[in-house]
C-alpha cells in the first residue's frame, strides 16, 4: 500500500504522541485507576514502536556521505 509522504514521515510522531497520551492518562488517573498498568504498558509499547519505525526507516533512507576534498580544485570561469 502506498501512502503519501506527508503521512509516511509522520508515522513515528503519531506513535510517539499516542504513547505520550497513554502515559499522561495513566499518570493523571493514578494507581487507583483500574487500567493504570495497562495504560503504562501501552504507552511503553507505543513509544518503543515509534523508535523502532524511526530507526528502521533511517537504515533504509540514509543520506549520502559527505565527500571531503583532499586536493585543491581550480574552478575556471568560462566567458559568457
Amino acid at each position: 500500500m502506498i501512502v503519501s509522504d506527508w503521512v509516511y514521515y509522520r508515522i513515528p510522531k503519531f506513535w510517539l504522541s499516542i504513547g505520550m497520551l497513554f502515559l499522561v492518562l495513566g499518570l493523571a488517573a493514578g494507581p487507583d485507576f483500574r487500567f493504570f498498568y495497562a495504560c503504562l504498558l501501552l504507552s511503553a509499547l507505543c513509544i518503543a514502536r515509534s523508535f523502532q519505525v524511526y530507526q528502521n526507516r533511517r537504515k533504509i533512507s540514509r543520506r549520502n556521505p559527505v565527500t571531503v576534498l583532499t586536493e585543491t580544485q581550480k574552478i575556471e570561469r568560462g566567458t559568457p
